[in-house]
């Protein structure tokens, strides 16, 4: 099980807003449950938007309106006797908070308040807090709403409650006919806390390592051939490259078991390791070092293999321990040198 205030941790630097880890103090915060977790960090965040003021943008809107305002429809008030009753239709824009992110944010409130599950006092005070966005609609949220949202330099700070937003609406479902809201564990969910996974490593090392750059990079094939194009691409989850010119690939990986069970035994995810091979065989770097990266909660991994110049590692990183050795950890797997390789031992640790 993986300790609510590591999941919070893992989130910001996945979604790149580590600043947004002092929202709240989540080692002194006691809730039951993620469900619970997240409620409380967007019901947090949006009193902080509230006080500091919801961004507004100009509207267009059309209504009757007593006198002139904006542009006028002649023809449409002509038609309806609006003017012999001192009225006109105008067509104008309005500066308003009923825009997108604030629709999203006051939609996600709003489905998040019907969890069963949620704690009263805290479902008190969203509701509280629901009762100052009157003025913004409810929307309905599809998958491609959270890809019209623009963020830019004066609202930079909507964007990780939006993260937050687009996590619920990917878990929580709701029933058509009773309305009744549930919320899926997305952390049994592979593909999603994949990508998370290796979201946060790459961000993880892009803060706290910054003098590494750190980086997708799209390899080429070493193949000769006329018809290159059906070659499929090659690019690394993670490339660090050192002051000390020590080039590292990390193909950081989630699966409930670490290992794969063949027959009686446990063996390394082959598709992985055929993978790593092919990164370190096709890049400039003769010399360049390959990890796979797994997150484990019960049992830990540390494997070295070598291939002419190339040493491929496996190792695991405990996410059930308290945060700052999970820093720790990772801060060690980069640091570990050549020479330390070479005299470590291939063994698996049984906690």
């Amino acid at each position: 099980m993986i300790p609510l205030e590591n999941i919070y941790y893992l989130l910001c630097y996945a979604w790149n807003r580590l600043e947004e880890k002092e929202l709240i103090n989540v080692s002194t915060l006691e809730v039951p449950d993620l469900p619970n977790l997240l409620a409380k960090v967007l019901l947090k965040g949006m009193k902080v938007l509230i006080n500091r003021g919801l961004e507004k943008q100009y509207i267009a809107e059309q209504n009757h309106y007593q006198g002139i305002k904006g542009r006028v429809d002649f023809n449409y008030s002509f038609r309806k006797n609006l003017f012999q009753q001192g009225l006109a239709m105008c067509e104008f824009d309005e500066l308003s908070v009923n825009i997108l992110p604030n629709q999203i944010l006051k939609t996600s409130l709003q489905n998040v308040v019907k969890l069963p599950t949620l704690d009263r006092k805290l479902k008190r005070d969203i509701q509280s807090v629901l009762y100052q966005l009157i003025a913004i609609d409810v929307i309905e949220i599809r998958n491609d709403t959270f890809s019209n949202i623009q963020i830019h330099r004066n609202n930079f700070y909507y964007l990780f409650l939006l993260n937050i937003c687009e996590l619920l609406y990917q878990n929580l479902s709701i029933h058509e006919k009773t309305g009744e809201v549930k919320f899926k564990d997305f952390l049994r969910d592979e593909r999603q806390m994949a990508r998370l996974f290796e979201e946060f490593i790459r961000n993880f090392y892009k803060i706290e390592v910054p003098e590494a750059k750190v980086f997708r990079e799209d390899l080429h094939w070493q193949f000769t051939g006329e018809q290159m194009q059906f070659l499929p691409k090659m690019q690394t989850d993670i490339s660090i490259k050192l002051p000390s010119n020590r080039k590292i690939i990390i193909d950081a990986k989630y699966y409930a078991e670490t290992l794969q069970h063949f027959y009686d035994s446990e063996k390394i995810h082959s598709r992985n390791l055929y993978q790593m091979f092919a990164y370190l065989k096709n890049q400039p770097n003769q010399q360049a070092e390959g990890i796979l990266l797994y997150p484990t909660v019960q049992k830990s991994l540390s494997l070295t293999y070598t291939y002419e110049e190339h040493r491929i590692r496996v190792e695991t990183l405990n996410l059930n321990q308290p945060w700052t050795e999970i820093k720790r950890d990772l801060l060690l797997i980069l640091d570990r040198k050549n020479d330390e390789l070479e005299t470590r031992s291939t063994k698996i640790i049984q906690n």
